[in-house]
């Protein structure tokens, strides 16, 4: 075990905050009280991927009462699809994929992206995650349409994307564009990752890479500055996601010794309210196991 890894949340920790996501889980609204629902439903995901049973049963007790919201934000249109995708590639046998398949469909009306056009003024987090989970759900769901839409997004995003002196996600507010900051580019790059696996094109890699890189200089944990989900994803903890899959995909050291260091600088955070950064969690236990984009 090296230094930066005696730092990192363990194992232990996880199996807390999943006993803490069971204590406090309501089932008639099937929401986690103290921890975003998309956060929680994707860390318990990740543990069905080892086997974890109980973690399946709440999950899956969790998925079962979604909002159905006929108008719902963006934000929560790709957070509902995505979870829904990630449930039907890791518990296979339990009938998932229909209720996958229309939640996709959803998000892709939410977005106005079923006829391969999106608006102007879109959410550059929820943009970033719907192109991550279309090009999951083309491999998961054996949906070669959803890849189209995929590829045609993450193209779009990135032609949309780079301030000249920063390089970081521009996000359009009328007549202004301002940087988008850290969750927007982390989720873009999953999406450019997740497109890497769906279209075995690697020019998507190369796109990931070169934002990564850029995003690099921000990810500098300073004082004060906040890992916690919030009620979405942490953008640190995706980014420390994406580093973790770059360091695997390009055998470059470098990019797992960047994960290590952002996920051991809120080591302490994470320890002290594990179900405030579910994200991070994730990626710290991912840091020693192999584990495809996701």
């Amino acid at each position: 075990m090296t230094e930066r890894t005696r730092r990192l949340p363990s194992s232990t920790l996880a199996d807390q905050a999943q006993a803490a996501l069971a204590a406090r889980f309501d089932p008639a609204t099937g929401r986690f009280s103290g921890a975003s629902h998309i956060a929680a439903l994707l860390f318990l995901l990740d543990r069905v991927r080892e086997g974890n049973d109980p973690a399946q049963r709440l999950a899956l007790a969790a998925l079962r009462r979604t909002s159905g919201d006929e108008q719902p934000r963006l934000r929560d249109a790709a957070a509902e699809a995505a979870v829904h995708v990630e449930a039907a590639e890791v518990a296979p046998g339990e009938g998932l994929e229909k209720t996958a398949r229309a939640a996709v469909d959803a998000a892709l009306r939410a977005f106005g992206w079923a006829g391969g056009e999106g608006g102007e003024q879109e959410n550059p987090q929820a943009q970033g995650l719907m192109i991550a989970t279309l090009a999951r759900a083309s491999v998961v769901l054996d949906a070669p349409g959803y890849r189209e839409a995929a590829s045609h997004a993450g193209a779009r995003a990135l032609d949309r994307r780079v301030d000249a002196t920063s390089g970081a996600l521009l996000h359009a507010d009328g007549e202004r564009r301002e940087p988008a900051g850290v969750a927007a580019d982390a989720l873009l790059v999953r999406g450019l990752l997740e497109l890497l696996v769906a279209t075995g094109e690697k020019g998507w890699l190369h796109e990931a890479v070169q934002l990564q890189g850029q995003q690099d200089e921000r990810l500098r944990p300073t004082a004060g500055q906040d890992g916690a989900d919030g009620d979405f994803v942490s953008g640190h903890g995706v980014a420390a996601l994406n580093l973790i899959d770059l360091a695997r995909l390009t055998a470059d050291r470098a990019h797992r010794e960047r994960a290590e260091d952002l996920l051991g600088a809120f080591a302490e955070d994470v320890a002290k309210a594990p179900l405030s950064h579910l994200t991070l969690l994730r990626a710290a236990l991912r840091v020693d196991r192999p584990s495809p984009p996701g």
